[in-house]
């Protein structure tokens, strides 16, 4: 016992958790994250109730979306010339002020949207700002671990945000929801004012938080980044793989409750309980083994949880199958009626291992754009990357509902784990496996 818990205390991801600006920053986005995701529910909850419409809950889903397109690589620009510890202690604060109209009754659809929109602008300025500070948090031989326990944790807050908000408003009305969410983006600000950076290097420059260099040119700027991707391979992957990553998230989320009601025959409710809670904690050991792992992460272990999810998808469609199989029913036979195999556990088993693939796609990625990035154009790099992200899924989710009305969701499903598959063993061939 004493053994295991001085491997504990010596791991990489216990000491990352020991640094007190980190742990703050992890508090912090603890609440902010919680009521973000919160948020996203709330407010369609709120727009369905109003309308009774489908299209007008795509429409608030676009309102989140298109921002991010549009203002991703603007902000990137801003955020690498601004104290980043300021943006993210103004931008709890502005997100708080933005939900106060939310508490009037009955609020024009219009204005929900705007509403909307606006937040989604001002989050275009949150990301960037919340991974590039981490290297100013934790020590470079600490980034890994680092990035596996905050990847792991906003993971882990977004489950706890989508399965709080139905209750929530359940149990507290639509008011003191709206009320619950400003008090946890107030609180993120309070601990944020905290933090303590521990890298002062560019302090000179950040003095002034919101004012542009003398020399500041936003072309010049943005054309950086590009030149940077072009001559960086390493971080030119890194994209590829987390933009490719988040579309197959998005494409799948679409997916998820045509392919639970379907193909399952489940109650839509229990998307969360078959597919989330089990991705989540398949993702959450994945951020366990690779922050344990610290530097020893190489390139192409992002190719090989690709290569996993690619093959789990594949087979999902055909998971109804795998219960009538001899072997599934050879296996029941000898267990008792408590523990049988159908095809819930199965599919509980594959969504553990997505999650499992995920992890090693996005957490070696992020490290190699923060190692291979200096501070002064991590958030340029990942303001770029948000732009794209929300560039490459835009079509893929609109095609991947339509598409899966006329071929059906397995088929859909199958398809985008064949391209999947493909992708990854392209990426394992060029880094020369």
């Amino acid at each position: 016992m004493e053994v295991l818990r001085k491997r504990v205390l010596k791991s990489d991801i216990f000491q990352v958790l020991t640094i007190k600006p980190f742990f703050l920053m992890m508090l912090s986005e603890f609440f902010s994250q919680v009521a973000f995701n919160m948020q996203h529910f709330v407010l369609i909850f709120i727009i369905y109730g109003f309308t009774r419409s489908n299209t007008a809950v795509s429409g608030m889903i676009l309102s989140f979306m298109i921002p991010a397109v549009l203002f991703s690589v603007i902000s990137g620009v801003y955020v690498d010339r601004w104290n980043k510890k300021k943006v993210l202690l103004f931008i709890h604060l502005i997100r708080a002020v933005l939900l106060l109209p939310f508490l009037i009754p009955n609020l024009h659809l219009g204005l929900i949207y705007a509403l909307t929109f606006l937040i989604a602008v001002v989050t275009q300025f949150f990301i960037p700002a919340e991974y590039s500070i981490i290297p100013q948090l934790v020590p470079k031989k600490l980034l890994v671990s680092a990035n596996a326990v905050f990847s792991f944790g906003i993971f882990t807050i977004m489950l706890i945000g989508y399965i709080l908000s139905g209750p929530a408003l359940l149990l507290l009305g639509r008011t003191y929801t709206i009320i619950l969410l400003i008090f946890l983006f107030v609180a993120s600000a309070l601990i944020v004012a905290g933090i303590k950076l521990t890298d002062r290097k560019k302090e000179i420059i950040l003095k002034n938080t919101f004012s542009p260099q003398r020399n500041y040119s936003f072309t010049k700027e943005a054309n950086e980044v590009f030149v940077f991707i072009k001559k960086a391979k390493k971080v030119m992957h890194a994209f590829f793989m987390i933009t490719i990553a988040q579309a197959v998230i998005f494409m799948f989320a679409v997916l998820a409750p045509g392919y639970v009601t379907t193909i399952l025959e489940a109650p839509l409710e229990s998307v969360s309980v078959i597919l989330i809670a089990p991705a989540g904690l398949g993702f959450g050991i994945g951020a366990f083994m690779l922050g344990s792992m610290g530097r020893k992460i190489k390139q192409r272990i992002s190719a090989i949880g690709f290569m996993v999810v690619g093959i789990v998808f594949i087979l999902m469609p055909l998971a109804s199958r795998v219960t009538s199989y001899r072997f599934v029913l050879s296996l029941n036979s000898f267990l008792p009626q408590i523990i049988h195999i159908n095809i819930l556990h199965i599919i509980v088993l594959m969504a553990f291992i997505t999650g499992f693939g995920i992890s090693l796609v996005s957490i070696p990625s992020n490290s190699i754009i923060q190692i291979e990035t200096s501070q002064e154009m991590r958030g340029r790099m990942y303001g770029l990357l948000s732009a794209l992200t929300g560039a490459v899924s835009f079509l893929p989710v609109i095609l991947a509902g339509w598409l899966a009305d006329i071929f059906g969701v397995g088929t859909i499903i199958a398809s985008v784990g064949i391209i999947v598959a493909i992708l990854s063993a392209c990426y394992l061939f060029l880094i020369k496996l």
